[in-house]
């Protein structure tokens, strides 16, 4: 894959992602007026367990087939690529069957005895059913990605977040309207996830279909020398790959998870039980859905950097898999740290404008700030595992999780609330390091060279340029103003001139060259060369 192909599939990717996580955002909006911050808590509860399993369900065979299938297909062996696409596709009926199970069962015990939220347990029941097909639409995702197509992961996730959210917000309406307890609404906006799944695999059921005919033609042109594969070498070789990946796949699911298993139990003593809860709603509700913004860009860089990364591994071409990870790398980098910079020094100025108070700023101002190590990290391991060294990122995560798990015992009594986000930075930042340093013993890379300065000098100047604007700004309006109204006109008062300032100063200071500029699209490259 050329870079231009790379930044194309990138840039579906990211639009796809864009457009989700708004989307899930704004979810979040009229949740949060309907349920309450204690009532989020419960939603975040039933919808962190559910990303965990949803991970272990399709044990990372995702990633490992879209690598699998490149290779392949790099090899020109179309009907090897077939046959391990149809094995996976059995594979994921049967572990989201088994997954399904299995979250409804365990829904009692987990929300009694670990989560300490009794009102969780119809919550997530309600979501388990989801688990039945998604499964199978990774599946589908991955084997897509590994023939370097993008469109169709991107409409299936828009696909999916559309069915999701508008399922989210109707039925607790509908619910609580009908006479239906708080309890039971909140189960009715995690059912979302199973009217979501619905909508994904229609299409990629669609995308298969129309592509059932290149493929009848590729093994054709492929002929006599293809070979048959034995279903149980097809599982190895997924296996092999897909259990490490599957682990280091749950780095942020599990570091939430961690969250979500003992904020409650860790604050409750000092803030008592109900503000404990509102604290964790704030926390899943409203600050992760912020900070999984700025990563956007990082996870789809790292879907499309997967399959390049592993044809050229393959090959033996160390030379291009240095230049592609450290494109990709750099670019994440320079497009996410300002968008996490901004909702750091921001943080009041959007939480007033998308709920109705600006409870819980500063937890979101450092997740925030934290997703920043998060995008570098989430790329860093796509490269790993491109690599081929899938244990590798497996360990990393794995300490990461100690660190988090002891800080968050360690912080949170003398610290709160902030020990627990604290412990969530720290977290990523010792599997980014980890990370790292096992890519540099194979293709040390360039992420921005001598662009660190410029880089760090627009950084530091958007955050006082954007935090100015807010504290200067913000005592002068009237407090009889509309909240929506007020807090709108301080988001396009920090907005406008940070993003002025990171950009202008990224140029003139040397955090963007040339080479940078040529990989942006021609409109917003003109833009920037006039600055």
């Amino acid at each position: 894959m050329s870079r231009n192909a790379l930044i194309q599939g990138a840039i579906i990717l990211t639009m796809a992602s864009l457009v989700t996580r708004v989307l899930g955002i704004a979810q979040r909006i009229p949740l949060q007026r309907i349920l309450g911050d204690s009532g989020m808590a419960t939603y975040g509860i039933a919808y962190n367990i559910y990303g965990i399993l949803l991970i272990i369900a399709t044990v990372g065979i995702p990633t490992a087939l879209s690598r699998q299938i490149a290779e392949y297909h790099a090899l020109g062996q179309y009907s090897e690529a077939q046959q391990t696409f149809r094995a996976a596709q059995w594979f994921a009926l049967v572990t989201g069957l088994v997954a399904a199970i299995f979250l409804y069962g365990l829904a009692p015990y987990y929300a009694i005895y670990v989560s300490n939220d009794p009102h969780a347990v119809l919550s997530i029941r309600a979501i388990a059913p989801a688990l039945l097909l998604f499964p199978l639409i990774s599946m589908m995702r991955g084997y897509f990605q590994g023939m370097q197509m993008m469109s169709p992961t991107g409409l299936s996730q828009i696909s999916e977040q559309i069915l999701r959210v508008g399922t989210a917000v109707a039925f607790p309406l509908l619910l609580l309207y009908a006479g239906y307890s708080h309890e039971v609404a909140i189960a009715g906006a995690s059912f979302g996830a199973v009217a979501g799944s619905v909508g994904a695999i229609a299409i990629m059921l669609f995308y298969v279909r129309r592509t059932k005919a290149d493929r009848l033609e590729q093994m054709k042109v492929q002929g006599g020398e293809a070979q048959t594969l034995k279903k149980s070498f097809i599982y190895k070789q997924l296996l092999k790959t897909s259990i490490p990946i599957s682990f280091a796949s749950t780095a942020i699911p599990v570091l939430y998870f961690i969250d979500s298993s003992t904020v409650i139990a860790l604050l409750q003593t000092n803030v008592g039980y109900d503000h404990a809860k509102e604290l964790l709603g704030i926390l899943t509700g409203r600050a992760q859905s912020f900070a999984s913004i700025p990563p956007i860009l990082a996870i789809a860089m790292g879907s499309a950097i997967l399959p390049v990364v592993s044809a050229a591994y393959s090959r033996k071409d160390i030379g291009e898999v240095q230049r592609m990870s450290s494109l990709a790398l750099r670019l994440a980098l320079i497009t996410g740290a300002p968008i996490a910079l901004y909702l750091t020094a921001a943080a009041f100025a959007v939480n007033g404008f998308l709920f109705k108070n600006t409870a819980g700023s500063w937890i979101i101002a450092m997740l925030c700030f934290g997703s920043i190590f998060q995008i570098v990290m989430t790329i860093s391991t796509s490269i790993l595992q491109g690599m081929g060294r899938t244990t590798s990122p497996m360990w990393h995560v794995f300490a990461g999780i100690v660190v988090k798990a002891m800080a968050n015992f360690a912080l949170t009594p003398s610290f709160g609330i902030y020990g627990v986000v604290a412990a969530t930075s720290l977290g990523f930042i010792i599997i980014l390091a980890l990370n790292l340093r096992s890519i540099k013993e194979i293709a040390p890379l360039e992420i921005l060279s001598k662009r660190w300065t410029g880089f760090l000098l627009a950084s530091l100047a958007m955050l006082i340029v954007t935090g100015g604007c807010y504290f200067g700004v913000e005592p002068q309006l009237p407090v009889t103003w509309p909240s929506l109204l007020r807090y709108g006109l301080l988001c396009l008062i920090t907005a406008i001139p940070g993003f002025l300032v990171y950009g202008w100063l990224m140029l003139r200071l040397g955090g963007v060259t040339e080479e940078d500029l040529s990989h942006l699209p021609a409109r917003v490259r003109k833009v920037a060369q006039r600055m």
